[in-house]
């Protein structure tokens, strides 16, 4: 009996070291991550995007495989820095890479309006700063259609939901103190991104590039952008959509594009 006693004292400790080098490791670095997160967070909130995609991309590597959503909101973070870095490229690709995954489509709601919205906006503003530096019409142009491709799919799956009664960021479109409804928005921002294919050249230079767009400026976007044709985008051929022949819409692209809070 005093045999077993012992032998049980000796292999108490043995579940622990298990969980030490298993699971525990898993929720080191889950809790390690998180702090990075909250790093990044507040790195963001002073503009300082370098340090916010570097802390998201530190988070990113010490994500598990099992943690398939948190790296996907990871992803999405890395997309929205390196926009607001001016790493344009490599925005665009992460974007469309997102959107393209598998597991985003088994994401909440939100998070995919808010992908589809972020990658809307970057094909957006690329389209506009390729055609102030002079790129050819069928290079901007893809751009400028994978936007309107973007905002028409949200503007309409939006319009669909707020019909049937559906809420959109936990709310009813449309309440608050005169918010704007997320339907209004998004179908603002595909009369914006359907007005940049149509504006002269000349009245898009007459306008001030937003904020938001300015750090792909200067970039040598296009050049880049060119020696890529080809090679991405099979899937979304550019063009002026079914049924948007005609003239923009009354107050198509009056107003300047304006992002949305959040993203």
């Amino acid at each position: 009996m005093k045999k077993y006693l012992v032998l049980l004292w000796l292999l108490l400790p043995l579940p622990v070291v298990v969980l030490h080098f298993g699971r525990g490791q898993q929720w080191l670095a889950r809790d390690q991550a998180h702090v990075l997160v909250k790093q990044a967070q507040l790195a963001e909130q002073k503009e300082d995007w370098q340090q916010a995609d570097q802390h998201y991309r530190e988070a990113t590597k010490l994500v598990a495989a099992d943690s398939p959503d948190l790296k996907l909101r990871l992803d999405l973070a890395q997309v929205r820095t390196r926009f607001r870095m001016g790493d344009a490229v490599a925005a665009i690709d992460m974007a469309d890479k997102l959107l393209d995954d598998p597991a985003t489509a088994e994401m909440p709601a939100e998070f995919r309006r808010e992908s589809r919205e972020l990658a809307g906006r970057i094909h957006y503003y690329a389209g506009w700063v390729m055609r102030l530096e002079g790129a050819s019409r069928e290079l901007w142009l893809e751009e400028a259609e994978l936007s309107r491709q973007n905002f028409r799919l949200l503007a309409e799956q939006s319009a669909a939901d707020e019909a049937k009664g559906g809420k959109q960021n936990g709310k009813p479109d449309g309440a608050g103190d005169g918010a704007k409804s997320y339907t209004a928005k998004q179908q603002e921002n595909l009369e914006s991104a359907v007005q940049l294919q149509r504006l002269s050249l000349t009245e898009l230079m007459a306008r001030p590039l937003p904020k938001e767009g300015r750090g792909m400026a200067g970039q040598g976007l296009s050049e880049q952008m060119g020696k890529r044709r080809g090679q991405r985008g099979k899937g979304n051929q550019p063009g002026v959509g079914e049924g948007e022949d005609g003239p923009p819409q009354k107050g198509a692209g009056t107003n300047r594009f304006q992002p949305g809070s959040g993203s």
